[in-house]
């Protein structure tokens, strides 16, 4: 990991390639998500409702096409991805058992103690097994069911259909939160959508492990002064 100074010391916390595939999901899974489920409901019909599946497909090829990128280019990104969301400890526990102090903070005024995190916090573990497991279940079923509907038995065109919707279902919520919580936490959001990078003072109030243990100080000429890990500022 790397730091700059602009507008006092900054850490980069997503690479351009995670950033490129976030809005990739952008583009992709948020209409697949909001048209699924119109379709899922049928208010419209006619036209429109042909239209809204357009757009559904549309924005399934997207998503299919910034994984497919994301697996090519930026597959360390995955494995450090994976490593992550499936490493859990005593302070996950801490966290979830509070909900990372969101609903105490935003429902009550009250800010409570909250186990210090790595990179990603519990939550955000929680939503990276639910968008890997998921993700790639709904890809699937998705395309089996635009692709073989005609020939496939229909016992197995039900299913795929079932669960598509189900998991569709899940994952569009489960976005959604995560969509309001990223805007909640404003900082976030621009880090992932902008440069890349995060106020030092903020990665360490939010990620104060990850900032302990991972991040690396980066001289003007691009150098690491000391090798190996070791804190920043």
């Amino acid at each position: 990991m790397s730091q700059h100074e602009a507008h006092g010391t900054r850490v980069l916390k997503h690479p351009f390639v995670s950033r490129l595939f976030h809005w990739g999901l952008i583009l992709g899974f948020l209409p697949a998500a909001i048209t699924g489920f119109f379709i899922w409901l049928k208010p419209f019909s006619g036209d429109f409702q042909n239209l809204v599946m357009q757009i559904h497909i549309s924005g399934a090829v997207i998503l299919t096409v910034a994984v497919i990128y994301y697996c090519i280019f930026g597959f360390d990104r995955i494995v450090a991805f994976v490593r992550r969301i499936f490493s859990w400890d005593d302070r996950d526990i801490g966290w979830m058992m509070v909900g990372g102090g969101y609903p105490q903070k935003m429902l009550l005024g009250k800010t409570i103690p909250v186990p210090p995190m790595g990179k990603m916090n519990s939550g955000q573990k929680m939503m990276g097994i639910g968008m890997l497991i998921g993700g790639i279940i709904l890809i699937v079923t998705g395309w089996g069911l635009y692709a073989f509907i005609p020939v496939a038995p229909k016992l197995a065109m039900y299913w795929f259909d079932m669960i598509h919707l189900v998991l569709g279902v899940l994952l569009g919520l489960g976005v959604f939160m995560h969509i309001f919580l990223g805007i909640y936490n404003w900082g976030e959001f621009l880090a992932m959508f902008g440069d890349g990078t995060q106020p030092l003072s903020e990665a360490k109030h939010h990620n104060p492990v990850w900032v302990e243990n991972e991040i690396e100080q980066i001289k003007k000429d691009g150098t690491v002064p000391v090798a190996g890990q070791q804190q920043a500022g």
